[in-house]
């Protein structure tokens, strides 16, 4: 008879594993061996490159399971517009890992060749996948074939604090094959593609530099998502389109770097001071936040002015925006950070945390608060934007997906114009 192990004690066996595969890692892969590393899987490089005629597209994470967080949304949008932007004659050629041990292959089963002409865009973000597949994806380069990966931050390496063991592990092994390998990165904004370029150079001793591209990412907001009604909102016991016609929104997911507990604290400064303004949370739960959501969940005012929604389609959260009184966008650091896009797509007046990443901003109805800023100085913050947010609504440009994906085949080489 076969004993059945616990899930609890499983998954602390599993915490444990990644503690321990964490620290063995931050010891020995540190200074010059990190360096030794990298430069001994990158090689020699490539040498001249041929006009592509292929590219393999990386999309192994969300061809098994598609998240739909800020990363899944931009990978799903590049993938599925890159065939229209694409140079004639250029074959387009998804690419998965069914199984980590068989590396990647087509859709139809198939190895990748490499060879002149041939690219590897992980477009996905695969950090099993790529570090499994890291010795063929050397012989691919090696072979003639370039390399391009696409980096939405840097975070677990400059704040490991937020993440778990495993991720940073994972996400540590992954940025070594790029640093590596890649002939060229993709980045989402202009700060990561500034820190990518630190790190590269001053950690991982990559010289010459491979070439970095910022994309301006597109928007999944269409004109007629514009024209969404109340009837759209998702609602909940206490929580009626009247309350969200007076309520601040958050969205994202609950992880330790998004915010929300300086949000709440900020709240709880209103609510104790008479404030009625309700608090609607929309994202699923992440890592270490148990207590965040334990405080959420048993917080006196739950259901009355607090509302935290986990699971809203696309159609919901357009609504939340377009009716929400003001959307709060507090993360302690972001890559990009795609809610201020859509809050602001959809006409809410936006209150941002003051980081270099939304900048990118300034000008459009948003106003901000200090990255430092205590609980009561959001809270004054909060107020100051609420009562501003009776102006008439603004709604920013759209910006299309087609011109993302064509900004990466011109990175590439092999765009249709």
């Amino acid at each position: 008879m076969q004993l059945q192990v616990p899930k609890r004690v499983r998954e602390l066996g599993q915490r444990l594993r990644w503690y321990l595969l964490d620290q063995v890692d931050r010891l020995l892969m540190r200074g010059l061996v990190e360096r030794a590393a990298v430069r001994r899987l990158g090689g020699s490089g490539n040498g001249a490159q041929a006009p592509v005629t292929r590219v393999y597209v990386d999309i192994s994470v969300i061809h098994k399971h598609d998240a739909g967080t800020g990363i899944q949304r931009v990978v799903r949008s590049i993938r599925d517009h890159l065939p229209h932007v694409v140079r004639a004659g250029v074959r387009l050629e998804p690419v998965i890992v069914r199984r980590l041990r068989d590396g990647y292959v087509t859709l139809d089963g198939a190895p990748l060749t490499g060879g002149p002409g041939a690219v590897f865009l992980g477009l996905d973000f695969a950090t099993d996948a790529v570090f499994r597949a890291r010795f063929a994806l050397r012989n691919f380069r090696q072979f003639g074939g370039q390399v391009w990966f696409l980096v939405h931050d840097a975070l677990p390496l400059t704040h490991p604090q937020w993440f778990t063991a495993a991720s940073c592990v994972k996400y540590r092994r992954w940025m070594r094959v790029c640093a590596g390998l890649a002939d060229g990165v993709l980045c989402v904004s202009p700060v990561v593609a500034g820190q990518l370029a630190l790190l590269l150079d001053q950690r991982f001793g990559r010289t010459p530099l491979p070439d970095i591209v910022t994309l301006e990412l597109g928007s999944d907001i269409t004109p007629t998502d514009r024209l969404v009604t109340p009837d759209a909102l998702p609602l909940a016991p206490g929580l009626d389109a009247d309350t969200f016609g007076h309520a601040a929104l958050v969205v994202g997911t609950l992880e330790p770097r998004k915010g929300h507990a300086d949000v709440l604290a900020a709240f709880d400064w209103l609510w104790g001071r008479g404030h009625a303004i309700p608090l609607v949370l929309i994202g699923r739960a992440g890592w270490n936040t148990a207590t965040l959501q334990d405080r959420i969940r048993q917080h006196p005012l739950y259901g009355k002015r607090l509302f935290w929604l986990a699971d809203v389609d696309d159609h919901g959260l357009h609504a939340a925006y377009r009716f929400c009184r003001l959307a709060v966008v507090p993360s302690l650091a972001e890559g990009y950070g795609l809610p201020l896009d859509e809050a602001l797509a959809l006409g809410a007046p936006v209150l941002a945390r003051d980081i270099p990443v939304f900048h990118r901003h300034r000008g459009e109805p948003v106003s901000y608060f200090s990255a430092a800023a205590s609980a009561e100085a959001i809270a004054a913050a909060i107020l100051s934007a609420y009562a501003g947010a009776e102006a008439p609504r603004r709604l920013a440009p759209l910006r299309t997906w087609d011109d993302t994906a064509r900004q990466v085949v011109r990175a590439l080489g092999c765009a249709a114009d």
